[in-house]
């Protein structure tokens, strides 16, 4: 029996579509659970997905962590992310690495993550970055931890009434250049192994004419302000001008 040349040409299309679903699902992989403790889940899409050992990560998962749960993800070149308790992360976007997929924006929305990035990953060619509601860590090679909280620490209480955007990030080896993405105009610092940065939406606004202090509205609360502090040192606060307003500095005991 011969089939007709539309039938076949169908045929062939399928079967050709068949063929390239294990090649994008490789391409969307970007590491692998390698360790899990508790309970984590994974929302791919409209999947909910409980976390478990050699399951792969994809770009766009949204994972979460529950009270007392932990995770890693195993990357290219033995690079990792280590996921703390009450956390959420979203891979935003990935890059090839030796051809094989790696995060290279990450999103955390809360809890705490320990990246681990070595080989390929730390190479001039690559970047990796990971992005909170108020701050950005762009990495040039480097073993940081990252935290985004809506509690200050308690060496942070009573310094900065009234908000509710922390970001923590302290450095183990090589550098993060830290910024607040609500005031891109206000440039970035680099942190440095050894130091660390809390990045907070603030309640004080500097003087940088006099140094005065004093409370600011809500407005300007939620409009980019951010203390950076490296360590232990405030720089300043992050006006909503964009500028690094100076002439007063505080010291932090967070360590």
């Amino acid at each position: 029996m011969r089939f007709p040349k539309t039938a076949t040409f169908i045929a062939m299309l399928a079967l050709a579509m068949l063929a390239m679903v294990p090649t994008a699902r490789a391409q969307s992989t970007v590491g692998t659970i390698t360790q899990v403790q508790g309970v984590a889940n994974i929302q791919r899409g409209a999947q909910n997905i409980v976390v478990m050992a050699n399951l792969p990560v994809e770009l766009h998962d949204k994972i979460t962590t529950q009270q007392g749960a932990s995770l890693t993800i195993g990357l290219v070149d033995k690079s990792s992310l280590q996921l703390g308790q009450n956390a959420t992360l979203i891979i935003d976007e990935s890059v090839m690495v030796n051809g094989f997929g790696a995060p290279s924006k990450l999103g955390l929305l809360g809890g705490k993550v320990h990246s681990l990035i070595v080989g390929a990953m730390r190479g001039p060619t690559t970047s990796f970055e990971i992005h909170t509601p108020n701050a950005i860590g762009a990495v040039r090679g480097t073993e940081f931890d990252t935290e985004y909280t809506d509690t200050p620490h308690d060496d942070d209480k009573g310094k900065y009434k009234d908000c509710r955007q922390f970001t923590y990030i302290d450095v183990q080896d090589g550098t993060v250049n830290v910024s607040n993405p609500q005031n891109p105009g206000a440039g970035s610092e680099d942190v440095h192994a050894g130091h660390h940065t809390v990045v907070a939406c603030g309640d004080l606004f500097l003087d940088g004419a006099g140094g005065a202090i004093f409370p600011y509205d809500d407005a300007l609360l939620y409009g980019g302000l951010g203390a950076l502090a490296i360590g232990g040192t405030t720089i300043g606060v992050l006006c909503a001008t964009g500028d690094l307003c100076g002439g007063h500095h505080h010291h932090s005991s967070h360590e």
